[in-house]
């Protein structure tokens, strides 16, 4: 039980550290661009660098530790990544080119970031 509650506490943490960035980031890229614009654009820088981000965690051997997948993984990058605000942009806006422009730059990202995971996981063994 104690256990589960230090590993609670690594997803709290990385979920703290991932809101604060993004958040930062969207301020930074709001001094860029006017709304509505920057928002978009954030949307777009957000969730592709987090992507690959996952992709990395998902085969990378440092994060296989349960603790830092906890941290990373699950925390910082559930954090970090906002999909619920690309889901509300399309209820919006609706399903336009740049959401499927950003959910298959999301994918190959992620993969690209599984692949470099996956090879550092041979090169570990």
């Amino acid at each position: 039980m104690a256990h589960n509650r230090i590993l609670f506490g690594y997803v709290f943490l990385g979920g703290v550290l991932g809101t604060m960035l993004r958040y930062l980031l969207f301020e930074l890229i709001a001094t860029l661009a006017e709304y509505p614009t920057y928002e978009l654009i954030a949307l777009f820088v957000v969730n592709l660098l987090g992507a690959f981000f996952l992709g990395v965690t998902a085969r990378y051997p440092y994060f296989q530790l349960e603790t830092c997948r906890n941290l990373w993984g699950i925390g910082f990058a559930g954090a970090f990544t906002t999909m619920s605000a690309v889901t509300l942009f399309i209820d919006f806006e609706g399903f336009g080119i740049e959401i499927a422009l950003m959910l298959l730059l999301g994918f190959l990202l992620y993969w690209a970031g599984f692949t470099i995971g996956r090879r550092a996981a041979k090169r570990a063994n």
